[in-house]
């Protein structure tokens, strides 16, 4: 079986940590506390903003750029809109989260806008979202995914059409640059279990992003996510401990990533 052997995510969590990159979210009030501290605990420097007037100015100062439509409102999504095309002028990396693509009509159009911008480097999203991005059929209710059979046939074509790395998460994730499939099966149920843990892979391909390119970027985030939350779990008794494991785990693994044992990836054509 052909592994992938060129993705080292201790090499880029060693850079996160000596760079400690500032990320700019743009994110939705669920997680958004929660994103803070996983910035932290993996070496980042968080900052949140929803507002129009200072987004360009972030945008500028920031190494990093992600949005996350969660809980739009008219002044985030000009913020956003405003951010995405600084982004694109001045070729930050920025990751899309389409939270709830798909659910309503006001969210499928708002990202249509911003996808208009062609400002990011990687859209992350569930199987579901990916799917309907790619104009494949799944379902979504809320911001949930409910079925997402092509997710992995999705994540290329969202790629291959907006020109960027795409990646579709579930019990099996697939990450692509629109040529090749990659997929990883790691994790935990629990994350599906607790809020937030989706804008979680956010912020940790934020901070992969400011220090490696967009594909092995999405691929380290997710590998790290994978095993955070299997080890969390041996630590905890439900979703609740497991929820507070997860940023001591993350932490430990950027301390000490040679600890750790990472999930190895493999090309979709080998499943």
């Amino acid at each position: 079986m052909n592994h992938i052997s060129n993705l080292d995510v201790p090499n880029i969590l060693d850079k996160v940590v000596s760079t400690k990159p500032l990320i700019y979210h743009m994110t939705n009030m669920v997680a958004m506390e929660e994103q803070a501290h996983l910035s932290l605990a993996i070496g980042a420097s968080p900052v949140m903003s929803l507002f129009p007037e200072e987004a360009a100015q972030m945008v500028t100062i920031a190494n990093t750029i992600l949005i996350n439509i969660g809980t739009p409102s008219k002044e985030a999504n000009e913020a956003m809109l405003i951010a995405a095309r600084t982004a694109r002028n001045l070729g930050k990396p920025a990751i899309l989260d389409p939270v709830g693509y798909g659910a309503t009509k006001a969210r499928i159009d708002f990202v249509e806008t911003l996808l208009e911008t062609g400002a990011f480097t990687i859209i992350k999203g569930n199987g579901a979202e990916i799917s309907l991005l790619a104009g494949e059929r799944a379902e979504v209710r809320g911001v949930d995914s409910v079925g997402s059979p092509l997710a992995a046939i999705a994540a290329r074509k969202v790629a291959a059409r907006y020109n960027c790395v795409a990646a579709a998460t579930g019990p099996v994730d697939y990450v692509s640059d629109g040529t090749k499939v990659y997929s990883l099966k790691s994790g935990h149920e629990w994350l599906t279990k607790v809020s937030g843990s989706g804008c979680w892979v956010g912020t940790l391909m934020a901070a992969c992003a400011s220090v490696a390119d967009p594909l092995p970027a999405a691929m380290a985030a997710l590998s790290i996510m994978g095993a955070a939350s299997e080890e969390a779990a041996k630590r905890s008794k439900g979703p609740g401990t497991f929820r507070i494991n997860m940023f001591d785990v993350v932490y430990e693994i950027t301390s000490k990533p040679h600890n750790f044992k990472f999930s190895e990836w493999k090309t979709l054509e080998e499943e």
